[in-house]
């Protein structure tokens, strides 16, 4: 009897349980969604993922940073989530065809994390592909810039990379575009046999790079045999110099590019050189300036240039002589001051300049300022480095004018300083004087009552 009670007390209030099971469910759904509240961001720069059919290759997709995805969950995932948890992908298996094809972009969340991805900007993207193949093309070797002066490199460098043939591989269009490889080599200051690794570059037939291929192997071993050539012997190159420049100008100098030339030919003419090659005279009589001319090798005979015809870059250094001049007692004038509001008083109000430049160019005092600028300066005491100046702009170039003392004190004053207010006195009340008011006495004789003060009736 009991169980049969039991039973049907629990039929009877199964609908309450259920009731209060889903109101305990929801109070606990809300409290947690209150904590932990559901959020959507936007994740950037996300790449996408390509699915492609076999024996099909890209030839075209869209950079990485143009697709974002808009990612839902709770707000302490977002802690936990990086970006490599969003997957962005593009699936072309079923594509049969080569071409261009808008693909719907999928998104999906790879980490055990409650997010889902609910947008995807732009939801498609453009794909072109094309039927992958592959060829057999030739490697040639591009030697860009020579060995120095004096060395010499094989004639034929067809067989001085450990292959003559690779492997180019990538969509038909532009495999086919393929003419050949290169080896591109730098040995300008390569002195010795050289043997290194060198990058392949595939090349269309025009000249021009071709790109979005895969060369295979995509570097080589070349050895290159750089020898010393023995007909060919180096010497440095001497600018011959003639006369001197005008008075009050000095000449300091000279460069040649380049310093060193080989030379071949006799050897006893070689020999007598005595390892430096002259440049033909430069004349510097009536140079006032610095300047740069190309002037030829004053060989002897049997003795020729490698290479032929080379011209010499030779430039002279020339500047005009320098001295100084001191000027003293220079006045300190004042600019950028209102006079009618404002005055000030510098101390010391006289330097001393002093004018190093070309001797020919040097100022007489008369053309020399000393000038304190005081533009939207308030009153008050500062310390202000005075700036010397020539009148004569144009003879000023090349000048270097110093100021003694580096500094100077300048006091600004205000003409019409705006009167202090007075303090308003304290005006306190006047403290009332009471004055007692004196009460007339009554005399009482003894043994007689007072008269009434009223009138009887």
């Amino acid at each position: 009897m009991r169980e049969n009670s039991m039973i049907q007390f629990v039929l009877r209030n199964l609908g309450w349980m259920l009731v209060s099971l889903f109101l305990a469910v929801t109070i606990w759904l809300a409290a947690n969604m209150a904590n932990n509240p559901v959020e959507e961001r936007e994740i950037k720069n996300l790449p996408v993922s390509v699915t492609l059919p076999e024996g099909f290759v890209l030839t075209r997709q869209p950079e990485p940073s143009s697709v974002s995805a808009v990612v839902r969950t709770q707000q302490r995932e977002w802690n936990l989530l990086v970006p490599e948890d969003i997957i962005i992908s593009a699936d072309l298996s079923s594509i049969r065809a080569p071409g261009e094809y808008r693909i719907e972009l999928e998104g999906d969340v790879v980490s055990q994390r409650h997010a889902r991805v609910v947008a995807i900007r732009p939801s498609t993207l453009v794909f072109a592909i094309d039927q992958e193949a592959e060829k057999r093309v030739a490697v040639r070797v591009i030697v860009r810039r020579e060995p120095p002066l004096g060395y010499s490199l094989p004639s034929d460098l067809s067989s001085v990379c450990d292959q003559t043939e690779v492997t180019v591989r990538g969509s038909a269009e532009r495999v086919n575009s393929v003419d050949h490889v290169e080896v591109r080599m730098d040995l300008s200051d390569q002195r010795n046999p050289l043997t290194r690794s060198f990058d392949l570059i595939a090349v269309q037939s025009d000249g021009r790079t071709a790109t979005q291929v895969e060369i295979v192997p995509a570097s080589v071993s070349c050895t290159v045999d750089i020898q010393a050539r023995e007909d060919v012997i180096q010497m440095r190159v001497l600018p011959e110099i003639v006369g001197d420049p005008p008075e009050g100008y000095l000449f300091e100098g000279y460069s040649a590019e380049p310093e060193t030339v080989g030379v071949t030919g006799s050897r006893s003419a070689i020999s007598a050189m005595g390892g430096l090659v002259r440049t033909v005279p430069i004349d510097i009589s009536d140079e006032t300036e610095t300047f740069t001319s190309e002037v030829p090798l004053d060989l002897p005979d049997g003795v020729t240039l490698v290479p032929e015809n080379q011209l010499i870059r030779v430039t002279v250094t020339i500047s005009p002589v320098r001295s100084s001049r001191q000027f003293q007692e220079v006045p300190v004038e004042i600019t950028g001051l209102d006079p009618t509001a404002h005055r000030a008083i510098v101390l010391p109000n006289a330097v001393t300049v002093l004018v190093v430049g070309p001797e020919a160019m040097l100022p007489e005092r008369d053309e020399v300022r000393v000038i304190v600028d005081l533009a939207e300066m308030d009153a008050g005491n500062y310390q202000l480095a005075p700036q010397g100046l020539i009148i004569d702009q144009e003879s000023s170039e090349g000048m270097q004018v110093t100021v003694r003392p580096e500094q100077v004190s300048v006091t600004i004053e205000t003409l019409n300083p705006t009167p202090a207010p007075s303090p308003t006195p304290t005006v306190e009340p006047p403290v009332p004087t009471i004055t007692p008011t004196a009460t007339p006495e009554v005399t009482i004789p003894v043994g007689r009552s007072a008269p009434p003060t009223g009138t009887a009736d």
